[in-house]
């Protein structure tokens, strides 16, 4: 039953003027009218009907709360009333009889008035009301949120569509300050529409800053400035990665709600560009063991695979299924075309023609990727994956690096040998059409980047592991030896047309930040104890008696002196950098490198330069919810202190973790700092590994030789023979 809020006054009560309407004249009463006696006036004003939409809603309305003003009639007889004012009213009202909902004599509150009245009411109602402001609208919707009631329970009641709720909510959602400009009259509607791309206030506030001064403030302005850090879902690398897995890996979508043409926006252009890398280093995996590089590229310019020289595929008979499969569709294809052009096709003939197109392609790929490149081929070249525009894989194979390219053969090679044997096949390389330098990205830093680790950052870690390394590689004679020698022996009989046979240089590695990355640290107080024990007298004299003196070093002083050199040589990479040598992973697990027991990640050299989302995962993952969760209400220098202190030599102690947790904070080291196949620590975003004690690492004891009152002295574990 519909409910009635005003109670009506019988008709032999005092005339009365009802609030809203008007009675010049006084002739006016309230009534209640059977709804069976009332019909529109003819007198009504309005003759452009309303919406559905707003009939709709105000039926819900009337249906859940009733009648909540009068109608206002005049008399046409004894048993029929014209409804002058309120006619939308009165059709909610006779289709709530004629569904059931309320009797058809159902008690409607009216004002009785005089008919000269009606053309004057109608108008007074329909032009004299003020419509409520959208601010006061949709803060209304958000209200009754609040309350605790439902999106669907609210389009219930007001009759219209769900979507239409959320999106009046996701107007609330609106920073205040830009809600209050609206309420002021400084943004339309549509601008208000448009911040709601995102539900960040601090976003929002700041492009209502970059915009407020403009002569004219538009809403695509705004959506520009607030897409304009994100990819579009639409754009081939939002295509590539999918909005499922973007949203998965906890990336935020911005949706225009008020403009179903409009693409989403994915906001974490850091977090999107992981994805594509780490999707394309998946499909690079297969690759890698066949050719002779493999590379991945977001995007690749145009024409930039002309700066490669090209090997190609060896032909071979097309597989017959195949083949048959084709055949068939383009004797389809032609069959479909000649039925007049398509004018006379059924829509399931539409779809097969259509479909023929795309298939008769991927046929043609499947066809050439069966065809295989030679072992010798594959030897000089690789293979580039990138996405390509349609946002699908793109690979490419056969490409040669202009050094790669083998020289041209000498007259001798090409003739038979004594015996008649022909001379070794040499691959055929179309050479490049371009001189523009071949394209070259680094996923490794855009993986870095995604888990907050800057470029600058990354150059320290560098610059940090290659001390390390060189201090404990300026130790051990034996393998700098190697190491050296295998460098002499890549320059003078590797045919590298750059260096010539003994043209040995050592260009040693300084960080820019040196002085300060360096100072007062386990590797550092390990090269002074070395420097100091260094035979160089010998230097001093003139030459060539500087030789003779060398020459007749003892060899344990020799040796000492080669190690020292070769050390400072050694180039500066993370494990994780693109293409990281192997030669010094190998080096660094020869020589057992512990990083973790030489360097921990303090606030300045590590915590405080890093995101917070970055600092918080790491704290998840190694101590807990809850630790976690402390971090995340900090400020960035909070967080960064307490981050330096937990990721201590003396975590266990100062922060009072268990065992199993020191163990694995103690030991963490950043993405890329333990060297591979040494005896690791627990490294990365989770990545972890076996955990090693402290004591049964040589660098523990040089981590507490160079750390002692006498930081001179050679660390105990390099002294003597091994020295």
């Amino acid at each position: 039953m519909a409910k009635t809020a005003t109670r009506p006054k019988p008709a032999t009560s005092k005339k009365t003027e009802a609030a809203g309407s008007a009675a010049p004249d006084g002739a006016a009463d309230i009534r209640l009218i059977p709804l069976n006696q009332l019909e529109p006036s003819p007198l009504n004003v309005r003759k452009v009907a309303a919406s559905a939409s707003d009939d709709a809603e105000l039926l819900a309305s009337i249906r859940e709360t009733g009648i909540k003003q009068n109608l206002v009639v005049h008399t046409l007889s004894d048993t029929c009333f014209a409804v002058v004012a309120g006619g939308r009213r009165l059709k909610a009202l006779k289709q709530l009889a004629e569904d059931g909902d309320i009797p058809a004599d159902h008690p409607v509150p009216c004002l009785v008035e005089d008919e000269r009245n009606a053309v004057l009411t109608s108008a007074t109602e329909n032009l004299q009301r003020a419509a409520m402001h959208p601010a006061d609208q949709f803060e209304a919707f958000d209200t009754l949120i609040a309350e605790g009631r439902s999106e669907d329970e609210i389009a219930l009641k007001f009759g219209v569509s769900v979507d239409l709720v959320r999106r009046r909510l996701k107007l609330a959602r609106v920073a205040p300050e830009i809600i209050e400009q609206f309420r002021a009259g400084d943004l339309t509607l549509k601008c208000v529409m448009a911040f709601t791309l995102t539900d960040d206030h601090d976003r929002q506030l700041a492009v209502w800053n970059a915009v407020e001064a403009g002569y004219h403030i538009h809403p695509q302005s705004i959506k520009r400035q607030l897409t304009e850090t994100a990819h579009s879902a639409n754009s081939a690398l939002g295509r590539f990665v999918g909005i499922e897995t973007y949203e998965a890996a906890g990336g935020v979508l911005l949706r225009d709600l008020f403009d179903d043409r409009a693409s989403a926006h994915m906001e974490n252009p850091e977090l999107l560009e992981r994805l594509a890398i780490e999707k394309l280093q998946a499909a690079a995996k297969p690759f890698e063991a066949a050719w002779k590089w493999v590379e991945v590229h977001l995007s690749v310019d145009y024409g930039a695979f002309r700066s490669f020289g090209r090997v190609y595929p060896q032909d071979i008979d097309p597989d017959p299924e195949l083949l048959a499969e084709e055949e068939r569709l383009i004797a389809r294809e032609e069959e479909l075309a000649a039925l007049n052009d398509g004018a006379d096709w059924s829509e399931a003939e539409t779809e097969e023609y259509y479909a023929i197109e795309p298939r008769l392609r991927e046929i043609e790929a499947l066809q050439r990727e069966r065809q295989p490149f030679a072992d010798a081929d594959r030897a000089i070249a690789g293979v580039v994956l990138t996405i390509g525009h349609d946002g699908a894989l793109r690979v490419e194979k056969g490409l040669v690096r202009p050094e790669d390219i083998p020289a041209a053969p000498e007259p001798e090679e090409t003739t038979p040998d004594a015996n008649g044997a022909p001379s070794p096949v040499r691959p055929h390389v179309t050479p490049p059409t371009s001189s523009t330098p071949v394209p070259s990205s680094d996923p490794a830093a855009t993986l870095r980047k995604a888990d907050g680790i800057s470029a600058s950052l990354a150059d320290d870690l560098r610059a940090t592991r290659q001390h390390i390394l060189r201090a404990h590689l300026a130790a051990d004679f034996e393998v700098a030896f190697d190491a050296m020698l295998y460098a002499l022996c890549e320059q003078a009989l590797g045919r590298s047309y750059n260096n010539e046979a003994l043209d040995m240089s050592i260009r040693p590695f300084q960080a820019p930040n040196r002085e300060v990355l360096h100072a007062d640290t386990v590797a550092q107080k390990m090269l002074e104890a070395l420097e100091q024990d260094l035979a160089t007298d010998w230097m001093k004299m003139e030459k060539p008696d500087d030789f003779r003196a060398m020459s007749a070093l003892p060899i344990a002083d020799k040796q000492a002196l080669f190690a020292w050199a070769t050390g400072l040589a050694v180039k500066p990479q993370l494990s994780s950098d693109n293409r990281p040598s192997h030669i010094i992973e190998e080096i660094g697990a020869r020589l057992e490198v512990d990083v973790a027991a030489c360097w921990r990640p303090s606030a300045q050299n590590y915590w405080g330069r890093v995101n917070k989302g970055h600092a918080v995962a790491t704290a998840r993952k190694l101590i807990g919810d809850d630790y976690a969760e402390d971090r995340n209400r900090e400020r960035k220098g909070d967080i960064a202190a307490a981050m330096e202190r937990a990721f201590a030599e003396t975590a266990g102690e100062t922060e009072g973790f268990d065992a199993a947790t020191a163990a694995k904070t103690t030991r963490w080291l950043p993405d890329g700092m333990v060297f591979a196949g040494a005896t690791e620590a627990v490294v990365g975003m989770g990545h972890g590994s076996p955990e090693a004690e402290a004591g049964d690492l040589p660098a523990a004891d040089a981590l507490a030789e160079a750390e002692s009152d006498e930081p001179s002295s050679l660390p105990s574990f390099l002294s003597g023979d091994a020295a």
